[in-house]
């Protein structure tokens, strides 16, 4: 929860009168099925790009419903197989109702937010903050008619100061506008159809959820090498120095080797930092 950014997920409150579907009972079952889902990562000994891509999930009824998934058992957690057909709309990180919540605003969906969880959280690249005094995207003007929040960021990424950062963030954050602020699927906005291209500054083009899954797998690399720092710090309860570094290459190592994400446990609790850790 800590790597995904969703330690504080309870406080997360979409607006009651746009979503009333997003009940307590929801919220909460989001959280526990990315819990669940990560977890049989490691315990099942699975690939780690699972977690980008998958053919699964794990939800309860009320999930399922939101979902558009089957649902069948009497018991209240099931894992269920995504067909074929949905496998662009569901599977992964990326398409819970968890990640798509916590990285949006109240009363709508943020390609800006959601691009750069996207960069930070899953490929552990670093983005600055905003320079100062400039306006937030809300109070963006264009005197000659109400534009749509794709064309409000266009105009946003025309600034110099802005750009360096949007070019890099906005577009990942298109691919995953066929969710609503709370996950949802939707085909079109204020009965628009949503535009989810996007083209990123190394000129690679996607479009959909599914399209941008297939891109992050191809920076896989990336993606492993920061799930397992995030797991190495996690681990040794402090920050990375140059020392840890054989760590996180043996455990690379062995998951390129073995591809089942277990690898990785083994590798840090059995090093040396692990073992003769301490605290003050």
């Amino acid at each position: 929860m800590q790597w995904l950014g969703l330690r504080d997920f309870a406080q997360t409150q979409p607006d009651a009168e746009l979503y009333p579907a997003y009940t307590e009972q929801l919220a909460s079952d989001a959280l526990e099925e990315t819990i669940r889902f990560i977890a049989s990562i490691f315990q099942e000994d699975r690939p780690l790009t699972e977690l980008i891509d998958a053919d699964y999930a794990y939800v309860t009824q009320r999930l399922a419903e939101h979902y558009g998934l089957p649902y069948s058992s009497a018991d209240e957690w099931q894992r269920v197989a995504i067909e074929p057909d949905m496998t662009q709309e569901r599977g992964g990180i990326l398409t819970m109702v968890s990640t798509l919540t916590k990285s949006s605003y109240p009363r709508r969906t943020s390609p800006v937010l959601r691009g750069r969880w996207i960069l930070e959280d899953i490929l552990g690249s670093r983005v600055p903050p905003p320079p100062p005094n400039v306006p937030a995207l809300e109070e963006a003007e264009h005197a000659e008619k109400e534009l749509i929040l794709r064309e409000k960021l266009e105009l946003h990424r025309q600034k110099p100061e802005c750009a360096s950062c949007h070019d890099r963030m906005d577009p990942l954050g298109f691919g995953l506008e066929n969710y609503d602020a709370i996950g949802r699927w939707r085909s079109e906005e204020n009965g628009l159809r949503l535009d989810t291209r996007g083209v990123l500054p190394s000129g690679e083009a996607f479009e959909g959820p599914g399209e941008l899954k297939r891109l992050l797998l191809s920076r896989k690399d990336e993606f492993q090498k920061h799930v397992v720092r995030k797991l190495v710090g996690f681990a040794l309860g402090r920050e990375l120095n140059k020392f840890d570094d054989c760590i996180i290459d043996h455990s690379l190592e062995r998951l390129n080797e073995e591809q089942g994400a277990a690898a990785i446990l083994e590798e840090i609790l059995l090093s040396y930092p692990f073992q003769h850790r301490y605290f003050h």
